[in-house]
Parts: C-alpha cells; structure tokens; sequence
C-alpha cells in the first residue's frame, strides 16, 4: 500500500480535523489513511461477497474477509501508540534478557528480507 505526496497533501487541504481526539499529528494522521483504506476494502469485499450466491464458499471467505478488515480497521483508530510504548517498556525492564533475543531475531528477519532486494 503506497501513498504518495500528493494525495497526503490533497488530503492534508481537504480534511479540517481528525477522528478521536482532535490531535492533528502526523501519526494520527497515517492512521486514519490506513484505517479508511481497510474499510474502503472491507466494504468491497462485502459488495463483492453479496454479487455472489449467498451460500458459496467463495461468498463466506468474502464476508470473514470483509469482517476481519473492518476490525483491523476499528483497530488501528483506536490504537494508542503512549500505551503501547509504555506496555512495551515495562516488558523490556521485567525480562531484558527475552527482549535482546526478541530484538535480535527480528533484525535478523529484517536483514534478510532487505538483503534480498
């Protein structure tokens, strides 16, 4: 999923304010792009979903497709990203250990995958 300058910046003219809070961070900002875009594409899902026999397999997968996008979408709105540093500190200073090995495999996925392109 790719955004481009110009549509942040059509959108940045176009929109006043911000769902939630009324902060206007940039952070709040991508997440409501990338919560829109799950929803755009869970609607399709759904109207794809409805086109095809209400009972065909192909039409359940569409609409547990379609529900799992919404709530992602739901979820990425209402993520707060202080609580979640603040979860993730406290983790890091009861068991350091773990989160040297969990931070050192994770670079090393990283790496591989970046070392590939």
């Amino acid at each position: 999923m790719e955004t481009n300058n110009f549509e942040v910046d059509k959108m940045d003219k176009n929109e006043t304010g911000f769902h939630g809070t009324g902060k206007s961070t940039a952070f709040e900002h991508v997440k409501n792009i990338i919560a829109d875009r799950l929803h755009s594409a869970a609607e399709g899902l759904g109207g794809n979903g409805a086109d095809l026999d209400g009972e065909s397999v192909m039409a359940t997968y569409g609409k547990q497709a379609s529900e799992w996008l919404e709530h992602s979408a739901e979820y990425v709105r209402e993520f707060d990203c202080t609580q979640a540093d603040s979860t993730i500190r406290e983790y890091v200073t009861q068991s350091p250990g773990r989160s040297l090995i969990i931070a050192g495999a994770v670079g090393l996925i990283i790496g591989s995958i970046l070392r590939r392109r």
